[in-house]
């Protein structure tokens, strides 16, 4: 259905009604957004629609949830404002809409925009403005130039108001802070949840474009990179958006397995076929049926069990330990390792014949150090996900607390990234305002631990805690105390006292110390 100029703001009013009667019965993001898309697509057809958040500590944008339409792979969730490389960060800084029928006339002509980059010539995209301030972003995206876009661009700007009225009631119910904070965006996690790589940086971005083509291919793929670049997520990626992706998706920590229990991990057994066999067991392989494997650290398997492996995916088939029954599987294998193939091979640690049966299509993650722009998203994502998670007050990372940790190098990539912001959450909640230093002394612990895990005899090697990227709440107040405590010599009391320098009382210390089993 085409627009006509002297119906579009009845149009616009009536879409903006229909929005606000929904938020009365559900006011979720997915439904809010569903709602809004649907509506809009009963006066015309779009190929691409989307909501950035903004958020005015970090200066990043988000999805408010995933984008409905054409799927734009090269374009991170989350990503700085940035006004000379992002629509919406054009939009913010003028407080205008802007129609872009050019891309090369906004941005530069060397790097094409991942919106172009996807097919889509013709982009609009009007603020979203609450309480006089910029909240989100509404774009809408075509693949060819529509005919009426005057039409278009004249029903969002009657439309847009009500939007962000509508947002605001959306994002206010997620709050549970004090009235003031609840009309101010965060970062979408529910979008993340659909859309969580951030690919910023150009490495990345070449990391998603293969990852495209990785996913539309079905046949075994190998990832390669450091520990903590994130291997595992973009396994699952790959499957959320190939041809499998109804079916199972299941990993395997390929050091967890013991040798004498390999077999029957990944092919299952019956009852009886070994002492302790009580009843039968489906292995890995037979879940996986119709999905896809994913073989994590696949270097560290024995030679003996990569043997055992290759034949099963070179025959297709397998038999479950004390049964002679053959059974096929169709399973996509997707293996990672964290090793230098080419050295592992040659000092026989990693089987050839397996390696070239596994790297039919190969991807290789780039070190946080080649990404450095992508650590400031991270740092936005990942402290408003620890917030959530640990249940602790929001820490906005100013830029002195960001200084410290863009200059840092990361060799435990977005793991020790992860790790470090969720221990400045942690810092933030129990003893209130950080301080660059604070930050910096993080990061020195971070170098401390990496070079005890060179020494064997070191008391912080058998720290379980150390590198761990996914603690519980109890697990790292645990471990930030006892730092503390280590930093004050033991003293709980007094002006240089754990007690003062996490910034609680000292009764309330020693009872938390008592709950998590500390001692001085």
């Amino acid at each position: 259905m085409s627009l006509r100029m002297d119906i579009v703001g009845r149009c616009a009013d009536e879409v903006g009604k229909k929005l606000l009667r929904q938020l009365v019965t559900q006011a979720g993001r997915k439904a809010f957004f569903f709602t809004l898309s649907n509506l809009i697509q009963e006066y015309f057809v779009f190929d691409r629609l989307c909501i950035n958040l903004y958020d005015q500590h970090s200066e990043m944008l988000a999805y408010f949830t995933a984008a409905e339409g054409t799927v734009v792979s090269t374009l991170s969730p989350v990503r700085p404002a940035d006004p000379a490389g992002t629509v919406a960060g054009h939009v913010i800084a003028t407080r205008k809409p802007v129609i872009i029928t050019d891309f090369a006339r906004y941005f530069a002509e060397s790097s094409v925009h991942p919106i172009a980059e996807a097919g889509l010539t013709v982009t609009m995209a009007f603020p979203l403005v609450l309480d006089n301030e910029i909240i989100a972003t509404l774009h809408c995206s075509f693949a060819k130039k529509p005919k009426n876009i005057y039409e278009i661009t004249a029903f969002f700007l009657e439309l847009a108001p009500t939007v962000a009225i509508c947002l605001g009631a959306v994002l206010s119910l997620e709050r549970t802070s004090s009235a003031a904070e609840r009309l101010l965006p965060k970062l979408s996690l529910e979008a993340a949840d659909d859309e969580k790589i951030v690919c910023y940086s150009k490495a990345m971005r070449d990391v998603m474009r293969r990852l495209d083509t990785a996913a539309g291919v079905d046949a075994p793929l190998l990832l390669l990179g450091e520990t903590g670049t994130g291997k595992s997520l973009l396994a699952q990626e790959i499957h959320r958006r190939s041809p499998r992706r109804d079916r199972a998706f299941v990993r395997v920590n390929c050091p967890a397995l013991a040798p004498t229990l390999f077999e029957s991990e990944l092919f299952g057994h019956v009852r009886g076929a070994f002492t302790g066999a009580q009843t039968k067991r489906v292995g890995r392989f037979e879940l996986a049926d119709g999905g896809a494997l994913f073989l994590d650290e696949i270097a560290e398997l024995t030679p003996e069990m990569q043997s055992k492996l290759l034949q099963v995916l070179e025959d297709g088939s397998f038999e479950r330990v004390g049964e002679s029954v053959a059974l096929r599987v169709d399973v996509r294998v997707i293996a990672a390792t964290n090793v230098d193939v080419a050295k592992a091979m040659s000092e026989n640690k990693l089987r050839s014949d397996l390696f070239y049966r596994l790297a039919f299509f190969t991807v290789r993650l780039p070190s946080l150090r080649e990404r450095k722009e992508d650590i400031a998203p991270l740092i936005a994502l990942i402290s408003e996900q620890a917030s959530l998670n640990l249940g602790m007050p929001r820490l906005a990372f100013s830029a002195a607390l960001s200084r410290p940790l863009l200059q840092h190098d990361w060799p435990g990539n977005v793991r020790e990234l992860r790790n470090t912001i969720s221990r400045l959450v942690i810092a933030h909640g129990l003893g209130g305002k950080l301080t660059a230093a604070d930050v910096e002394a993080a990061l020195e612990e971070n170098r401390l631990y990496a070079a005890a895990a060179f020494h064997e005899d070191s008391p912080l090697k058998n720290d379980s805690s150390v590198g761990e990227g996914d603690q519980s709440l109890a697990e790292a107040e645990r471990l930030h105390i006892v730092r503390t405590l280590a930093r004050s010599g033991g003293v709980i009391s007094g002006p240089n006292g754990a007690a003062a320098r996490l910034g609680l009382p000292r009764s309330t210390l020693r009872h938390r110390m008592q709950k998590l089993g500390i001692q001085r």
